[in-house]
């Protein structure tokens, strides 16, 4: 990313690392959201408040969890490619992940996740 301000991270209430994030919380940020800029493995973008995520004009797929307001995990979309839509409309934050995290794996609809 080109913004450099990954000074949050996502963990299990286990203590497990999902990824360093960058908060996308202002009209501007969430609008932009990935467009022009590339996610490394264990980064991630959180955008609130979101329910839906489109892929028009990205050139590489992504993961995506939806939150509640709670932080628990009601949606896992993995793989979203390029021009693609998803959404969920009981959610209210959204992780965005690149594809290649491996964090991911062990993360289901139900978790709860800590935002530091």
């Amino acid at each position: 990313m080109t913004c450099n301000a990954f000074n949050h991270q996502v963990k299990t209430i286990t203590g497990h690392t999902i990824c360093n994030l960058f908060i996308a919380n202002t009209w501007w940020l969430r609008l932009r959201g990935l467009l022009g800029r590339t996610l490394k493995e264990n980064d991630g973008l959180l955008i609130t408040p979101c329910n839906s995520v489109h892929m028009f004009g990205m050139r590489y797929a992504i993961d995506v969890v939806y939150l509640n307001k709670q932080n628990t995990v009601i949606k896992i979309v993995k793989n979203l490619r390029p021009w693609q839509f998803s959404a969920c409309g009981k959610a209210y934050k959204v992780i965005e992940l690149s594809t290649k995290n491996n964090n991911t794996q062990t993360l289901k609809v139900g978790d709860n996740l800590i935002i530091e």
